[in-house]
């Protein structure tokens, strides 16, 4: 798990000053100096506040530490953990995630799922979700977790748990802002018609969220002027809050606190599935079932998902609640 660059960043909020964060990082002043400003060039906004000698964290850059923290938490604690078993390892499960989230949710379940399975081992493979498509079907990848747009597909099975609304965003100084608005968590409706004339900003394709931002296009006989893309959420975010476009997110990437973006709800809504990928036809191992029946509890706390369980995940819930009622 390569997180060397977020532990640069992290090491430069902590020491407050490039030479110092430098000396403990073993590396060159001028290295350090040029990657942050490569990072902030990517990202299309500054981290960090240049103040004589102090660095002093924007608002956006306050966001990534934070953030950044929270991943080399969660490395620490996974790989803690795995250190600790003694036991001989008899069965080895590849989850595949899309960066960021795989460190993290396996560091919440995973000293559960090691008190049922301690002889299993489990390996993490992030990558971004067209290539965790691909790596299940090669059989590289045992479990995706993702999301998916359509659930019905020709070479792989998917595990339906969780719906997430998609929902528009745009800078706080869009003709449209006074219009946004959020009541009972309910944001405004608006129809994606209306942006008809505002550039956009998307995910790349081959993401789940490109393929649904399609398909809203599509259904809307709208042909909307892409002027950036990318494969990470944070960046799109920066893009929309510097006034780039316009957008379409996961409702969880949604900051009500940010008040140079505001949100809208399709009219109609739309919705990604979020649930496990699994190779065609596969028979999942009790391990892996356990696995994705951790992964549902887990999620069951994200207040912007809402339940959508197939028939298979009913059986996983209902195979270990019972073991829960009758032990």
């Amino acid at each position: 798990m390569n997180t060397k660059s977020l532990l640069y960043i992290t090491t430069l909020a902590k020491e407050k000053s490039i030479s110092a964060a430098g000396r403990k990082l073993g590396i060159s002043q001028p290295t350090l100096s040029v990657y942050l400003s490569r990072l902030e060039r990517s990202l299309g906004t500054d981290l960090f506040i240049r103040d004589k000698k102090w660095l002093i964290p924007t608002p956006a850059g306050k966001i990534y530490i934070d953030t950044a923290n929270q991943i080399l938490e969660a490395k620490d604690q996974t790989y803690l953990a795995i250190r600790t078993l003694t036991h001989e390892l008899k069965e080895s499960i590849v989850i595949g995630a899309t960066p960021l989230r795989g460190a993290v949710l396996v560091a919440q379940i995973f000293t559960q799922f090691n008190k049922r399975f301690p002889n299993v081992k489990i390996e993490i493979k992030e990558c971004y979700m067209k290539d965790l498509r691909r790596h299940v079907i090669a059989g590289e990848v045992d479990i995706a977790l993702g999301s998916c747009y359509d659930s019905e597909e020709e070479d792989v099975d998917f595990v339906m748990m969780y719906k997430e609304e998609v929902i528009l965003s745009a800078p706080s100084f869009h003709k449209l802002a006074s219009l946004a608005g959020i009541c009972d968590n309910r944001l405004t409706q608006i129809e994606i018609g209306q942006f008809s004339d505002s550039p956009f900003v998307l995910m790349c394709q081959g993401t789940s969220i490109r393929a649904i931002s399609d398909s809203i296009f599509l259904t809307a006989k709208m042909k909307p002027t892409v002027v950036f893309e990318t494969n990470n959420n944070l960046v799109l975010s920066n893009m929309i809050r510097q006034g780039a476009g316009v957008g379409l997110i996961p409702r969880s990437s949604m900051v009500p606190s940010d008040h140079k973006i505001i949100y809208f709800s399709l009219s109609p809504r739309y919705y990604l599935g979020l649930g496990a990928i699994v190779k065609k036809g596969k028979a999942l191992s009790e391990a892996e079932r356990y696995f994705i029946y951790l992964v549902m509890k887990q999620d069951m706390n994200n207040p912007t998902y809402t339940p959508a369980y197939s028939g298979y995940i009913r059986e996983i819930c209902h195979e270990f609640e019972n073991e829960r009622e009758n032990p």
